[in-house]
């Protein structure tokens, strides 16, 4: 081995990697900004489309949450005085069987969330829209049913966060 030993060593491939990756474009993601004359921003309550029961408190919470955590200022309090209105709509959860315990006992679902979102200005107009923005989520299944359901609203909580981010993504994105 050299002079500088393995200690050297590790030192120059690690300042490759570091070089390397430099030009490779990688960067760190911005919190982004909310696009101008859209702040404050007033979040409306979810139109819940579906026999999910509740559902619309868990998606408004989640982009409520995702706003307040990226932009601790872009939101308003009520509709007055906010500079856009976002409506949003839950179009479709679906549940699905993907794997089996035995013959027909269900031994994991999928959860799958359909959304739509848009910004309205204070005159009415729109500015900004999202459709079929969707996603999902596997749990497991048991012999209990108080305990799936647990676990599906479990499972449509960690979605509904997931489309909260890509909506916040998308509007500081799209402008």
């Amino acid at each position: 081995m050299s002079r500088f030993g393995w200690n050297g060593l590790i030192l120059a491939g690690g300042l490759l990697l570091v070089l390397g990756g430099a030009g490779c474009g990688y960067r760190f993601q911005s919190a982004g900004a909310i696009p101008a004359g859209l702040e404050p921003i007033y979040i409306e309550v979810f139109e819940n489309r579906t026999s999910q029961a509740g559902l619309e408190t868990t998606v408004t919470n989640a982009v409520v949450a995702e706003f307040s955590r990226r932009s601790p200022f872009a939101l308003s309090a009520g509709a007055a005085g906010a500079g856009a209105v976002m409506k949003g709509v839950i179009r479709s959860v679906e549940l699905r069987t993907i794997a089996s315990r035995g013959r027909d006992v269900a031994g994991q679902r999928r959860v799958t969330l359909s959304l739509e979102v848009r910004l309205v200005r204070a005159g009415g107009k729109a500015a900004w829209a999202v459709k079929d923005l969707v996603d999902n989520e596997a749990f497991g299944v048991s012999n209990d049913k108080f305990a799936n359901e647990e676990l599906q609203r479990a499972a449509l909580a960690t979605v509904a966060a997931r489309l909260a981010e890509r909506i916040y993504n998308r509007l500081t994105d799209d402008f």
